[in-house]
């Protein structure tokens, strides 16, 4: 065996896979990337365990997927001296916020493409990430099913996910200074596919995020709430399932365009320390 090639191991039958050999305070060779750059398209969320790094080595290695996305909204509560990495600390202070399934920053037009996670501080329990397959998600649906949604559109608001209907994560932003309904104000409503392909694996996935969407483009209210409400339940089904674990030094990087995650709120008063990058993504389709 080749000790310089990465080794790629399935961490569930759906989704994730833990990436070895691998030392992300070091540039990465070109055969080092195509294999990590398979593993995303093949299994879409990435762990590597036991990383010492940096932000600048943080953000290298996020550069490898794309442009960093620097969210605006969030300049407060990143590192100083790097927009693009947002400081993600929770403890008896502060509780864990957003306690729902859902895939980042739906609400842009062109949504980030991917996440990443560097676990600084983790808790001796508690404190997991859920990720689920929005690919085997779609798969699972029956042809008629598919066929019906494939038309279909959500709109997505980001007013709705600052606003006062996840009052933790609005009162977060507060404490930084931010005061959600005045910033984002202007911002409208967005329109994207339920089911949308995936730009370079070009597999079908469903594309929802609760937290951002407000009801599905030409149905009736009670149409678009039973919909919704059957998908956000189906999303959830455990075969489509990874819980991740978190250990200090863990970096752990998904694909949104994918899958969607759950990070469980389940360990206050404990301290869990995050740094995290966005990377820039395309308008779904």
């Amino acid at each position: 065996m080749n000790k310089s090639l990465p080794i790629v191991t399935p961490l569930s039958p759906a989704i994730g896979v833990e990436i070895k050999q691998v030392d992300l305070s070091q540039p990465l060779e070109q055969h080092t990337w195509n294999i990590i750059k398979k593993a995303f398209d093949d299994y879409s969320v990435l762990v590597f365990r036991d990383q010492h790094i940096t932000v600048e080595d943080q953000k290298r290695f996020g550069r490898h997927f794309g442009e960093l996305f620097i969210q605006e909204h969030l300049l407060s509560l990143t590192i100083e001296g790097h927009p693009e990495c947002m400081i993600l600390h929770n403890n008896d202070k502060k509780p864990p916020g957003l306690n729902y399934w859902h895939t980042d920053n739906s609400g842009w037009e062109r949504p980030p493409l991917g996440t990443m996670l560097y676990a600084k501080i983790t808790p001796e329990v508690g404190g997991d990430t859920l990720f689920s397959s929005m690919y085997k998600a779609y798969e699972s649906l029956s042809q008629h099913m598919q066929s019906f949604l494939k038309p279909l559109k959500a709109v997505h608001d980001v007013r709705k996910a600052f606003g006062s209907e996840y009052g933790n994560l609005q009162n977060a932003l507060k404490k930084y200074g931010l005061d959600p309904d005045k910033h984002f104000a202007n911002f409208q409503p967005v329109q994207h596919p339920i089911i949308r392909t995936h730009p370079e694996t070009k597999k079908l996935a469903i594309y929802i995020s609760q937290p951002y969407v407000t009801h599905i483009e030409g149905l009736t209210k009670a149409e678009s709430n039973s919909l919704l409400s059957f998908l956000y339940e189906h999303i959830q089904i455990q075969e489509f399932v990874y819980r991740h674990r978190w250990k200090t030094n863990d970096v752990v990087i998904w694909d949104n365009r994918c899958a969607q995650h759950y990070a469980v709120a389940d360990y206050y008063p404990a301290e869990r320390l995050m740094h995290r990058l966005n990377i820039s993504g395309e308008v779904p389709c």
